[in-house]
């Protein structure tokens, strides 16, 4: 098992001014001051400070300054070691880890093996409700400390993605003393082993941290983090501009290009693990019809949506596996716009002045991303009529499987493990939670399954570009947009690398005061 240290390599550069005073002979230099607070603008507050209770990524991002995985992808998208050192399946079922001996939470207690038991076993029990979908696979229960920096962790049944899920923020290590002796107080003050101490949280406003100076890795070079909330786009871009921000999350494309050519800010663009798509409830006949499906691909010219609506800052991608994820198809990526091919499958199944309604949740890109395909799908004789909701009734009504076509994005917030993006949006046992299609396809599942058996190499990887084939083929959604992350910098921030999982880090940022702000 590779060991890597964690190296920060700072330049700060430290201008100073020389001034000869005429007439006294005397001198006096002036050095710019040191900037130690790094400030970012999010678009969303976080509901929960408990990293059991939310996946949000408003919540992921508050909580990755203060807790910690067992490992982490690095900005290659390799697992590497973070609070464990190494690793090994024992056989099918069993996990063997080995801790960090020199790590302690914010709190002063030493992190040990209890203390991941117990936040897989919270994870995975009634309190991590909202991470479930990831977490279930572990077997909480038959897993065991075997001392103090040693642990068992057990799955259900064979899953050779466990330690691509392990950087998921419900598998984050938390302090069994702050979560047992007062619960509520440690979901409003979380207390974990990261390069920030959490100091405040103003709801709706801003969340503050200051630097662990007692952190086991390498510190970060400035002392005090603000993340901000800020839901209005423009508003992130004014801030950044008047440098009242140093980072800002979601750049409308609009802007992009302004900033970009600004000496004082500067984009930072990194292509995500999620995907805009077009669902199909398959129990609203004629949508069952594979026939029907692949006509709809057909009608659809992605590339034009892509131009339209998201205007360079999105690429084409041929299922949920996105070209940044591991084991990605790359044998057969081309748009499929081919309208008589479309008519002719339509005919084909029978079908016609076919009558379908599509439903989005209130967004500006998906509410236009529908408008173009309402206008594509009606060149083909389909006739489509959109209805936008807002968020809460537009999951409740793709949940309860009263919705026919539908926009949904999907993709895995911390990690790109190829898995998340098969398993969840169409296995047959993910039907309405992640499945929002209805789909189930035995062939299918068999297929998902056996991926999740086989241990990563050669032959799980075949397994995988078999799936993203055998999707092309059947078509239970159609791609649109696999997104970018598309952020805003300061032109004094340097070593920010967004990932790909909007999951983003701040403890390696560092400034380059001779820079003008």
């Amino acid at each position: 098992m590779r060991k890597v240290k964690k190296v920060l390599g700072l330049a700060l550069a430290l201008t100073v001014a020389v001034s000869m005073l005429a007439g006294c002979g005397g001198s006096s230099s002036e050095a710019p001051e040191e900037k130690d607070t790094l400030t970012v603008a999010i678009t969303g507050d976080p509901p929960t400070l408990d990293p059991h209770a939310s996946s949000t990524s408003s919540s992921v991002n508050n909580l990755n300054p203060v807790y910690e995985t067992l490992v982490r992808y690095d900005d290659n998208g390799e697992i590497q070691p973070l609070l464990a050192t190494e690793w090994k399946q024992i056989d099918d079922l069993n996990w063997e880890f080995k801790l960090r001996d020199d790590v302690y939470f914010h709190n002063g207690e030493k992190m040990t093996a209890n203390d991941v038991l117990y936040s897989f076993k919270r994870a995975t029990g009634p309190d991590g409700a909202k991470v479930s979908y990831i977490m279930s696979a572990i077997d909480a229960e038959n897993s065991k400390v075997v001392d103090d920096n040693t642990i068992i962790i057990a799955t259900h049944e064979p899953f050779s993605p466990l330690v691509g899920y392990l950087p998921y923020i419900g598998a984050v290590i938390v302090s069994e003393k702050e979560f047992t002796e007062n619960p509520e107080q440690a979901a409003l003050n979380p207390v974990g082993t990261g390069p920030f101490k959490f100091v405040s949280w103003a709801k709706n406003d801003r969340c503050v941290y200051e630097r662990n100076e007692e952190y086991w890795g390498t510190k970060p070079a400035y002392k005090n983090l603000i993340i901000r909330t800020i839901v209005e786009a423009n508003s992130r871009v004014i801030e950044l501009e008047s440098g009242n921000i140093d980072i800002a999350f979601d750049i409308p494309a609009n802007d992009v290009e302004r900033l970009d050519s600004n000496k004082d800010t500067a984009i930072v663009k990194r292509p995500s693990t999620t995907v805009e798509y077009l669902a199909m409830n398959v129990t609203k006949e004629p949508l069952g019809d594979v026939r029907v499906r692949q006509a709809i691909d057909y009608a659809l010219d992605e590339n034009a949506i892509l131009t339209a609506v998201w205007r360079g800052n999105a690429q084409y991608s041929p299922t949920t596996v996105t070209p940044s994820m591991k084991y990605y198809d790359d044998s057969d990526t081309d748009c499929r716009y081919d309208v008589e091919k479309a008519k002719a499958l339509l005919a084909e199944a029978g079908v016609s002045d076919l009558k379908l309604t599509l439903t989005c949740a209130e967004n500006t890109n998906r509410l236009n991303a529908a408008t173009i395909i309402q206008n594509m799908l009606a060149e083909v004789g389909i006739t489509v009529e959109i209805q936008s909701y807002e968020s809460g009734t537009f999951y409740d009504m793709v949940d309860a499987g009263e919705t026919e076509l539908f926009i949904v994005g999907f993709g895995a917030v911390g990690f790109p493990e190829p898995d998340n993006n098969i398993y969840g949006p169409y296995h047959s046992k993910q039907i309405p939670t992640n499945n929002m299609g209805f789909y189930s396809d035995p062939d299918l599942d068999a297929m998902l399954d056996a991926q999740r058996a086989t241990s990563d190499g050669p032959e799980r990887e075949q397994i995988i570009k078999d799936i993203q084939k055998y999707l092309r083929e059947n078509v239970p959604v159609i791609p649109i947009a696999n997104t970018q992350q598309v952020l805003g910098i300061r032109s004094n921030v340097k070593g920010f690398v967004p990932t790909p999982a909007a999951s983003h880090f701040f403890d390696k940022v560092y400034f380059d005061n001779g820079t003008d702000q």
